[in-house]
């Protein structure tokens, strides 16, 4: 069972983080899914929370077929009536599951364009609070989505959530030192999700590109400090790392 192999894995894990990826594709494989996505919920400054991508698998069959999972941010939920019910029921650990084709407003348009006929998500939580999402979609068939499946998401969904409260790095200790190293660096650090947004943007890479941190935070790397005669090659190199 899926479940069972994915949670020894996550226990065993010193780092759940390094996991995630073979996680997601052993879920997906067992579910016949063709990607899996855990999704994290950030605070930006000034901008309420975004919904970022802390790791995703897509079946190496399909390839460039399927377009990357989307970060969300909070402004676009406030503007979407299904997307603020969506992180309501979230909030209360209810699954979304479904078709696309049933779906109005972003969420169609985005699904369609990533090719999804099925989906199905559960919360993560963690210390207490919604810490994200686990998902997987079916790109091929809609399919109605068995009590197996949901309860296997759900294990595995309670199963990250025990790995990360468990986690070094994710004490507040070790946020402290992340953070402090951050701001006393020379060097300009810009960290950046797998969708391209920019998690994290220091004071030297303040000083060097010209933007303030709370301004670029969630924002595009390709669209904010990579120069516009460059962006045509950053553009087709991305798409391979």
């Amino acid at each position: 069972m899926a479940a069972v192999r994915v949670v020894r894995r996550l226990r065993e894990a010193g780092d759940w983080q390094r996991e995630m990826d073979g996680i997601l594709e052993t879920l997906c494989r067992a579910m016949d899914c063709q990607r899996g996505i855990l999704f994290r919920l950030r605070e930006l400054p000034g901008q309420g929370f975004a919904q970022s991508v802390a790791a995703y698998w897509i079946d190496p069959l399909f390839g460039g077929e399927l377009a990357s999972p989307t970060v969300i941010m909070q402004s676009i939920v406030n503007s979407d009536p299904l997307l603020e019910r969506l992180a309501e029921d979230e909030r209360q650990g209810k699954i979304f599951a479904g078709h696309t084709r049933d779906l109005e407003g972003f969420l169609r348009t985005d699904f369609e364009k990533q090719n999804i006929k099925s989906f199905l998500s559960v919360s993560v939580f963690a210390h207490g609070h919604l810490w994200g999402t686990l998902a997987v979609n079916d790109c091929i068939n809609e399919r109605a989505w068995t009590d197996e499946e949901e309860a296997t998401l759900h294990i595995i969904a309670l199963a990250i959530g025990d790995a990360i409260e468990r986690s070094p790095s994710d004490a507040h200790a070790s946020e402290v030192i992340r953070r402090t190293m951050l701001q006393a660096s020379l060097d300009a650090i810009v960290v950046i999700d797998e969708t391209g947004s920019i998690i994290e943007f220091n004071p030297a890479a303040e000083k060097m590109f010209g933007f303030q941190r709370s301004d670029i935070l969630g924002k595009d790397l390709l669209d904010t400090i990579v120069p516009i005669y460059y962006r045509k090659g950053y553009a087709s190199g991305a798409e391979y790392m």
